[in-house]
């Protein structure tokens, strides 16, 4: 089955629950295998498979969709296809498969397995859907011929599904060579009970909490899927630090792949990572809770759609009534937002305070009042002790909530307030 997400038509192919019989029945998961309470699953009656070792793998592969390419060129051909570097990137720093420049030592993994630092090197970035769909799109005799090869691992393999089960394999080849995968079958079934009670106690709220998007560092892909027109929940809980408890603030939302290959994982530099994005995620959810309730005109769509609608010759000039926000705003203190607060409020300005004047003016919004109201959500989350980039991105965030517009322009409705001394109080000397 797919690692990174339940598939419902490899699941079928594989024998195994599709998502609706998975959510009905409480089945989750885990890595290569499915989990059900009290049944054949979680007894271990799961199906063996047999392990594939990397020579063995490449040998096959390239005997099949080499066209004849040499063992280095293949290789890093190979690696192309199941690292999340796109096509563009090939060739710069940061694409696994040239990092390797001497030709020997990739003729020696082919020949005997990579190394464990190379392995963990990729295993984060690894994309089995981007190998499913560049296997997919090799002539059909080459997938019939690799299928034909794998059976004597999988006997259940076809050309249908070949292409699923050799990146699934390939992906298992990756995780045992850079050490992350269970000692054995007993602590297997252990971390799976614990994956399962921890999904059934917090898994919701922690789904939630991420906005549905896996919070390990560099994935974003969604914690759910959508087959036949329903949605499903997919993914897992993990912890963030292996060595303390299994508490609220000590786990996050993962989507299954990449709580795969944490779960062995013990580097701290990521568990570092993961400790901060937890911060921030539940600072996040502290301010929509502190401004729950708080109302903001939604009269304010009106003028986000004028802001939409502007072209450059619309633009008065900043002159007519220059802002200096140096006295909200320290540069020093942050100057990404110092930047992005003032371009807007030195392009649109004038512009947006003429508009919502004579927006007020028509009726259609009442100026006077969503100043109050900015000011008082400005003042709930000074009072909560949020820093100024916090207050930016959550005010932004609710009149986003409130209008439905894209952040772009409700960032800068918000740096408008800030001009005007709705938001931030000015700086004393």
């Amino acid at each position: 089955m797919c690692y990174t997400q339940l598939c419902v038509p490899c699941c079928a192919a594989a024998g195994v629950p599709d998502a609706e019989a998975i959510i009905k029945n409480r089945v989750f998961a885990f890595g290569d295998g499915l989990v059900h309470r009290g049944s054949s699953w979680f007894k271990s009656e799961e199906r063996k498979k047999t392990f594939v070792e990397f020579k063995d793998f490449f040998a096959m592969m390239k005997n099949r969709i080499s066209d004849g390419a040499d063992v280095p060129y293949f290789f890093r051909d190979l690696m192309a296809m199941i690292t999340d570097v796109t096509e563009d990137e090939w060739g710069t720093p940061k694409d696994p498969s040239t990092k390797l420049t001497k030709e020997n030592t990739l003729r020696t993994y082919a020949k005997r397995g990579f190394s464990q630092k190379f392995a963990l090197s990729i295993v984060y970035r690894l994309s089995p859907e981007m190998f499913v769909e560049s296997l997919n799109e090799r002539p059909k005799a080459a997938v019939a011929l690799l299928a034909d090869d794998y059976k004597s691992y999988d006997p259940t393999t076809t050309a249908a599904n070949v292409a699923q089960k050799l990146a699934d394999c390939f992906i298992d080849i990756i995780r045992r060579a850079a050490g992350l995968v269970p000692q054995d079958e007993f602590e297997r079934q252990r971390l799976m009970q614990q994956a399962f009670d921890l999904k059934q106690r917090y898994g919701e709220y922690l789904r939630d909490e991420t906005d549905n998007v896996c919070a390990f560092p560099g994935c974003g892909r969604l914690l759910s899927v959508a087959e036949n027109g329903k949605i499903s929940p997919v993914y897992e809980v993990g912890f963030i630090d292996k060595q303390r408890e299994p508490k609220i603030d000590n786990l996050l939302a993962f989507c299954p792949f990449c709580h795969g290959a944490y779960l062995f994982d013990h580097n701290k530099k990521l568990c570092k990572e993961l400790v901060y994005i937890k911060k921030i995620l539940v600072a996040h959810k502290q301010s929509m809770r502190l401004l729950d309730g708080m109302p903001l005109e939604k009269e304010i769509i009106g003028v986000i759609s004028k802001i939409k609608n502007l072209k450059e010759k619309d633009l008065l000039d900043p002159s007519l009534d220059p802002k200096d926000i140096r006295d909200k705003l320290i540069p020093d203190d942050n100057l990404v937002l110092y930047k992005t607060v003032k371009g807007y409020v030195d392009t649109y300005y004038v512009t947006l305070k003429e508009i919502i004047t004579n927006a007020d003016k028509r009726g259609e919004i009442d100026y006077d009042e969503v100043q109050d109201q900015m000011k008082a959500i400005y003042k709930r989350l000074k009072k909560a002790n949020k820093s100024n980039a916090e207050i930016f991105n959550e005010i932004s965030e609710k009149v986003h909530k409130v209008s439905l517009q894209e952040d772009l322009y409700c960032q800068i409705v918000v740096a408008f307030f800030i001009a005007k001394c709705e938001v931030f109080d000015a700086i004393t000397q």
